[in-house]
């Protein structure tokens, strides 16, 4: 009979039990394979950084995460040599994007910016800021620096994060060892960017952070992408031509932003120069290529760090057994507390030459 028969639901609540039915599944597949711990660790389809650092960023404990626009950045809120890493996800003090009238510079680089095994109010760019402080100059130093970055990820993260920063000048500090790496998979770092930075990737990504996908995912086997399109070690991170038109790049970003580049020339102690076989010598050769052909003020580290050694050392500095006397570097290419100090005072009289401090300080 008419007056027997159940009223329907309205349409909108019919569609959100539709709905809502399998996430109330998902989750509580999620909860039962979580609550046995039977989900593998997550694994990459390719190697982004090594297989310690890509198990590392897969940890929400981890010091470093993965990026799609650079592969990798410091995690906000890790404790690194006895400090936290801010809230914008760079070392040292946290300023906000929108700056005030203080002169603003912002460092890009690879472990030696970033201070590696050092305290980051040593490392040469907090040494920058307080040398330039101390002159009277009102700057701030932010410190973008990060461990086993290239020019290339430099450049992305300048586009992606610092240029929002507002900085006045940049300084660029790459080329020292970790562009001329043969990759492990073979793959470049632009070809690297352009795969973990795809749709497809960045959603499989997203549901590995669930045990029942990772279940899943172990069940299926090995991704195809997995497979590198080349033999291990048949590549450079980054070439030395595209070095040099990447660094070409960053200068006309940053000027068009308002801003001026700083080039760094940095160093390596003589193991360092041997473990690379001379390869280093392409990259270095690169950047004063580009200094000089874009007008760009050089801050050449590398050459005051030899003439300190031998300085100290004597002209045996240029051999391997006295370079490994010197007091500059804590091994093949990264300062050591005194390095970091010179390394900020070149950098100080780079800024001074070109006339981009509120005013000229005289030598002390």
């Amino acid at each position: 009979m008419p007056g027997n028969e159940r009223k329907k639901p309205p349409l909108a609540v019919r569609l959100a039990l539709a709905a809502g039915a399998p996430l109330l599944l998902l989750a509580l597949a999620e909860f039962v394979v979580a609550s046995l711990d039977v989900a593998p660790f997550p694994e990459d389809p390719i190697v982004v950084w090594n297989g310690p650092r890509d198990r590392e960023m897969n940890s929400p404990r981890g010091e470093f995460r993965h990026h799609p626009n650079w592969l990798w950045e410091p995690r906000p809120g890790v404790i690194v040599f006895g400090a936290p890493i801010n809230e914008g996800g760079y070392r040292g003090p946290y300023y906000p994007p929108r700056k005030g009238a203080r002169l603003r510079i912002a460092t890009l680089g690879d472990s030696s910016t970033y201070g590696f095994n050092v305290a980051e109010d040593v490392c040469w760019s907090r040494c920058l800021e307080a040398i330039l402080r101390a002159y009277g100059c009102d700057v701030e130093v932010l410190n973008f620096g990060v461990i086993g970055f290239t020019a290339v990820q430099g450049e992305r993260l300048y586009l992606g994060r610092v240029r929002d920063y507002q900085p006045d000048v940049v300084v660029a500090a790459f080329g020292a060892v970790n562009e001329a790496f043969t990759t492990l998979p073979g793959l470049t770092d632009l070809e690297k960017i352009a795969r973990v930075s795809s749709f497809g990737y960045r959603l499989r990504q997203f549901l590995l952070r669930y045990d029942f996908f990772r279940l899943l995912d172990s069940l299926g086997g090995k991704p195809a992408e997995a497979a590198p399109p080349e033999a291990p070690g048949t590549a450079e991170r980054v070439a030395p031509e595209v070095f040099e038109q990447t660094l070409v790049d960053l200068n006309r970003a940053v000027t068009a932003d308002g801003g001026r580049l700083i080039l760094v020339s940095p160093p390596r102690r003589q193991d360092g120069v041997d473990f690379l076989k001379g390869k280093g010598d392409e990259y270095t050769a690169a950047i004063h290529r580009v200094a000089e052909r874009e007008q760009i003020p050089l801050a050449d580290v590398l050459a005051e760090f030899r003439r300190l050694d031998r300085e100290a050392l004597g002209e045996g500095a240029e051999s391997l057994p006295r370079a490994l006397e010197s007091e500059l570097f804590t091994d093949g290419w990264h300062p050591s507390l005194k390095g970091h100090r010179a390394y900020a005072v070149v950098v100080g009289q780079a800024l001074r030459d070109a006339g981009l401090l509120p005013f000229p300080p005289e030598d002390g």
